[in-house]
C-alpha cells in the first residue's frame, strides 16, 4: 500500500518527534499529504476532582498550537511544505480516531513510549488505542535504540 494520506498524533514527547519523522520521511517518498494533530485532553469538572481551571485549558491549547506549528515549520525548513496542523479536544484516542474517520485517511502514524503492560494498564496507552479502534493503517513506531542498551 502506498498511502495517500498520513496523519502523525503528536504530543510534543521525543517519541512522537520520532514518529513523525517516520512520517515525514513516507510523506516524502509517498508524494502523500501529511497531517499533525495535537490533541489538548480536557476532562468535565465535578465529583470532587480537581480540574483544570479554564486558564489552564487555554494555556495548554496555546502550548499544544505552537508545538504544531514548531513542528510544521521545522518541516518546512527540510523541504516538505505542505504539511496541516489540527488542534483537536478531548480524549486523546477518541479525537485522533475521530479525525480519521472524518477525512480520507490511509495511514495513521504514533509513537509509541514502550510501557509495559502494567504501564498500559495504570497509564492507559494512546498508541494502542488508536491502534484497536482507527479505521485505517497504523504505525506505531518504536523510540531509537539507546546506545548501549538492546531490546530483545
Amino acid at each position: 500500500m502506498t498511502p495517500r494520506s498520513i496523519v502523525v498524533a503528536f504530543d510534543g514527547t521525543p517519541e512522537s518527534r520520532h514518529a513523525l519523522d517516520e512520517a515525514a520521511d513516507l510523506a516524502r517518498l509517498a508524494g502523500a499529504r501529511l497531517a499533525l494533530v495535537g490533541v489538548v485532553a480536557l476532562v468535565s469538572r465535578g465529583f470532587g476532582v480537581s480540574m483544570p481551571t479554564q486558564e489552564g485549558e487555554d494555556r495548554a491549547r496555546e502550548e499544544t498550537r505552537t508545538s504544531l506549528e514548531t513542528e510544521r515549520a521545522r518541516l518546512a525548513k527540510a523541504g516538505l511544505a505542505q504539511v496541516e496542523t489540527h488542534l483537536l479536544e478531548g480524549d486523546p484516542v477518541a479525537a485522533v480516531v475521530g479525525f480519521v474517520e472524518q477525512r480520507s485517511v490511509d495511514l495513521v502514524v504514533v509513537g509509541s513510549r514502550g510501557l509495559d503492560a502494567l504501564g498500559r494498564y495504570f497509564l492507559g496507552s494512546v498508541s494502542d488505542g488508536i491502534l484497536h479502534y482507527a479505521g485505517c493503517s497504523v504505525l506505531v513506531v518504536k523510540p531509537p535504540r539507546s546506545s548501549g542498551k538492546g531490546r530483545r
